[in-house]
């Protein structure tokens, strides 16, 4: 082991299109998932939102969004850690196999002591997930017909998340060979099967959109929408996505058990050979009331739980022929059976129901807004997904005043990670948002976040 772990954990999947509940796309990286007339891409969050965003006829994005995030566990200096433990298993290896000097019990022991605890502190909290997201050219398109007597939304997009874990083993002690002769083995070694948990999922998703006005539906009686103003719109939506995705699960031992193939290597073998595509459909409804000065509205996604496998893991080891991925697989098989590793896994869009609403200004100029997932779900590298937003941001009717917003999220489960974001829209259409976690890891003595995402667009004004 004479590579640094954490940059080979990524070597091996480095040519894979780096969103899941994970990420947030354009302005909305920094809105969270409201209905807003300031970008496109409400119509893909609110199925409802199309004839909200849509004022005449038309809209679209000409590169509507490109989005990077990274985020990393709570774990400090997680990489010079895992340097120091791959140097002294280096150190230890190259001794014994000099025959020069002898490795005792007690210099073992002590590397083992040193590094055990940092071992369950890794399996614990050390994670590292990149996600990145990208919609084809021209998406999203809004038209509005009166054919069918509302707005029609297509969309096409990419997304991906691909995470590092570790699952951890103890250091042990390998007691010397009790033989005499020349080919003797006098000195004891020190091994672990604490594995790399690799990670990913590629979705390509297309989705047909509608929406419609309810407010003057023949459907309705005189007094159904009592409740609301003459000038009050209620607006409602439903769409269809088609998902194809690419998924790869994979476990591979930090202490390689034939010692003349890289890790990293190994990691790219073993990706490429892993990966399962599946294609699935999901259906999501949504609801907006349009007010003068507010609006409320709430979707319903995935409502059907279209679900996706990945590779299979411990799976007829016997007829691997290296033996590193022999090793890996009994190693799969053996987490498996103690209930440490899902075998099988696969990934189940959850059906999830968010609410939203904002206020504006009289003016239209300032509008403050909020969302709130009612119930958590599972992204595609297992991590939990309940978002709580707060905005607020700036509308302006000249193309030469920019447009600014600020917010801030909250993950209510898994990570519990809390984020401030600013954005800025440049000449009607020119979108930039950033995202900075406010909880803090410690690199080489300097405090850093634990996450970031940016996200870069163009788009036709509406």
């Amino acid at each position: 082991m004479k590579q640094k772990l954490l940059a080979l954990s990524l070597a091996g999947i480095s040519t894979v299109a780096i969103a899941g509940p994970s990420q947030f796309s354009g302005p909305l990286n920094t809105l969270g998932n409201v209905s807003t007339q300031q970008t496109i891409l409400s119509a893909t969050v609110n199925p409802a939102a199309g004839e909200f965003v849509v004022e005449k006829s038309y809209r679209w994005g000409y590169l509507s969004t490109f989005g990077l995030g990274l985020e990393v566990g709570e774990v400090d200096n997680l990489e010079d850690d895992l340097d120091a433990l791959t140097t002294e298993l280096d150190r230890l290896e190259e001794k014994a196999d000099a025959f020069l000097e002898i490795v005792t019990l007690s210099e073992v022991e002590a590397v083992q002591d040193q590094f055990n605890d940092f071992l369950v502190e890794l399996g614990q909290k050390g994670t590292l997930q990149f996600a990145a997201q990208a919609r084809a050219p021209v998406f999203p398109i809004a038209i509005r017909s009166d054919l069918i007597g509302g707005v029609l939304t297509l969309d096409a997009h990419l997304t991906a998340d691909i995470g590092v874990g570790f699952i951890d083993s103890p250091l042990e002690v390998v007691a010397p060979t009790i033989f005499s002769g020349p080919n003797a083995d006098l000195n004891y070694r020190l091994t672990t099967d604490t594995v790399i948990d690799l990670s990913s999922a590629v979705i390509a998703g297309y989705s047909l959109g509608y929406s419609h006005d309810l407010t003057n539906s023949p459907f309705l009686g005189d007094n159904a929408l009592s409740f609301m103003k003459s000038s009050d719109r209620l607006l409602v939506g439903a769409e269809l996505n088609i998902y194809q995705v690419s998924m790869s699960s994979q476990l591979v031992a930090i202490d390689q058990e034939d010692s003349n193939e890289e890790l990293g290597d190994v990691i790219s073998d073993e990706f490429d050979n892993n990966q399962v595509d599946s294609t699935d459909f999901g259906l999501d409804l949504g609801v907006l009331w349009v007010s003068d000065n507010f609006q409320l509205g709430a979707t319903w996604k995935n409502i059907n739980e279209p679900t996706f496998e990945s590779s299979k893991l411990g799976v007829n080891c016997f007829a691997l022929s290296s033996v590193t991925a022999r090793r890996n697989c009994e190693i799969a098989a053996t987490l498996g059976a103690d209930g440490r590793v899902d075998l099988t896994p696969e990934y189940v869009m959850e059906s999830q129901i968010s609410l939203e609403g904002a206020i504006t200004t009289a003016n239209k100029h300032w509008s403050f807004a909020g969302a709130f997932d009612v119930n958590e779900v599972a992204g595609p590298l297992k991590d939990d997904y309940q978002w709580a937003t707060a905005s607020a941001s700036y509308f302006s009717d000249s193309l030469w005043v920019p447009m600014a917003r600020v917010g801030f999220r909250t993950n209510l489960t898994g990570s519990e990670l809390s984020y401030a974001s600013a954005g800025i829209t440049a000449f009607g259409g020119i979108h930039l948002d950033a995202s900075v976690a406010l909880d803090n890891i410690t690199v080489d003595g300097e405090d850093l976040p634990r996450a970031m995402s940016v996200n870069l667009g163009i788009e036709r004004r509406f």
